[in-house]
């Protein structure tokens, strides 16, 4: 399992790479435009040529794209939905200009009904048909914090076969715990990856936000946390992350970031968390 950060773009591009060999990244997600705006800034293909030869250089991957955070593809607003379908077709199209190999969204915020659910699908299908993949794209679980979708594998289950296309999933730990599934006990993952295996299936999941959670279990909040010190903790981390059935490609972090020693003490973190039992270094 390759670990890594979600780093900020600011500046250009090729700030996160830097930032991820710096860090010892293996993986990297990042934001292709400003997350809370909806203007547009023109990428040029000088930028992307060089973004993808200093991606090339670093061996950094796999490469995640996250779809900011404004497009909602559940709203029944007609001027919201067109805008958000506009939104993350352009980002899905830059995201395979910059060869990145997934795609991460949530579903959406909306009444818990079906035509929120179609309208995600129909979303998916559309963008989908119009780029083409890669990059594949994921679908997060959610803390089901206000009216987001998607707390549960069956809801994401039901936006994958609506919309018909390729799809897989990408697993947020403090979103899971938020919605109650108690990763901090073997009891709560293994009632999670069930859900999961009898839903979209285990093979879906392609990567994981390793995240630890700052509110309690079932709190419907998203509030991330430094690994180990939130409510999920250290043991329960590992043995979800040790689960053998589990085969997913890349753990990202999405934890808090006062300073770069923070990314770092995360890291740290991590590769303990996905070592074998008593494999200690040195040894």
């Amino acid at each position: 399992m390759r670990l890594g950060f979600h780093l900020s773009i600011a500046g250009s591009l090729t700030r996160a790479l830097a930032e991820a060999r710096l860090l010892g990244c293996q993986a990297l997600q990042i934001f292709v435009q400003n997350p809370r705006s909806w203007k547009w800034r023109e990428v040029s293909p000088e930028e992307i040529r060089n973004f993808i030869k200093a991606r090339r250089r670093a061996g950094v991957g796999p490469l995640v794209v996250h779809l900011s955070y404004l497009p909602n593809l559940a709203a029944a607003d007609p001027w919201l939905y067109r805008r958000s379908l506009e939104r993350f077709s352009r980002e899905l199209a830059l995201a395979r200009d910059l060869e990145a190999d997934y795609l991460v969204t949530h579903p959406g915020h909306g009444p818990l009904e079906a035509d929120s659910f179609q309208r995600v699908a129909q979303t998916l299908a559309q963008a989908v048909s119009q780029v083409g993949s890669p990059p594949l794209v994921l679908l997060e679980n959610t803390a089901g914090q206000g009216r987001e979708l998607g707390w549960q594998p069956a809801q994401l289950q039901r936006i994958m076969d609506l919309s018909g296309a390729r799809l897989g999933l990408c697993l947020d730990t403090a979103h899971a715990y938020g919605a109650g599934y108690d990763l901090a006990h073997a009891g709560g993952a293994s009632r999670l990856l069930g859900e999961i295996a009898a839903g979209p299936g285990l093979s879906a999941l392609k990567m994981f936000h390793l995240n630890d959670s700052r509110t309690p279990l079932g709190s419907r909040r998203d509030r991330h946390w430094h690994l180990g010190r939130g409510a999920i903790g250290l043991p329960g981390l590992a043995q979800f992350l040790r689960h053998p059935q589990l085969r997913v490609e890349a753990a990202i972090m999405e934890t808090p970031r006062r300073h770069r020693a923070d990314d770092w003490g995360n890291l740290l973190v991590a590769r303990s968390l996905i070592r074998p039992p008593g494999l200690l270094v040195g040894r």
